[in-house]
């Protein structure tokens, strides 16, 4: 689903539906105007970053919920620039995907030197990495289908197989996080 509003339609009627709330009723606890929540659901509408977290405080959920697209846990690559965006009075955000609060989460500020690439043998079972290329290009990925990342790119990837990380001219940086199962032991 790549259409944000779109994702949010489905979204938002879903939630809505699961804890038995009326388009009235939602608009009444949220303040979100009753037109606006009904252009929302249909499609229609772009929502502020306000908008957003209001409806998402009512329904008990996350922003990100409310726009996410539902994509597959196989590699999955977001060019510079692509994503669903909301707007708020000082901030422009870009939803790069929404992790699972169920999992163990861990973040990390990562340099890729440029020479030979990282081979990572696989983590354990159901662990996913994410990673958003700050600077530099990269190859990283599943071993067999790495994916070449410029600055702004972000990928998530099943790190539960042989993959790796390379600088590809010059070295790079990025944000790297980590999710893996509760029952798996920590890195």
């Amino acid at each position: 689903m790549r259409d944000p509003a779109a994702a949010v339609a489905v979204h938002l009627r879903r939630l809505r539906a699961q804890r038995h709330l009326s388009t009235t009723e939602l608009a009444r606890r949220s303040g979100v105007a009753r037109a606006t929540l009904t252009a929302l659901e249909s499609g229609r509408g772009n929502p502020t970053l306000d908008t957003l977290y209001a409806l998402a405080t009512v329904l008990d959920t996350s922003p990100a919920e409310l726009i996410a697209d539902v994509r597959a846990p196989s590699a999955s690559v977001l060019r510079a620039g692509e994503g669903p965006r909301v707007r708020g009075g000082a901030v422009d955000a870009r939803l790069l995907d929404h992790l699972d609060p169920h999992l163990r989460t861990e973040l990390y500020d990562v340099a890729i030197h440029a020479g030979p690439p990282q081979h990572s043998q696989p983590h354990q079972a159901g662990v996913v990495e994410y990673f958003l290329l700050h600077k530099g290009t990269v190859r990283v990925g599943p071993r067999d289908e790495p994916v070449e990342l410029g600055a702004g790119d972000f990928v998530r990837f099943r790190a539960d197989v042989p993959h790796l990380y390379e600088a590809i001219g010059s070295d790079a940086r990025g944000l790297l996080v980590v999710q893996t199962p509760f029952d798996a032991p920590a890195h």
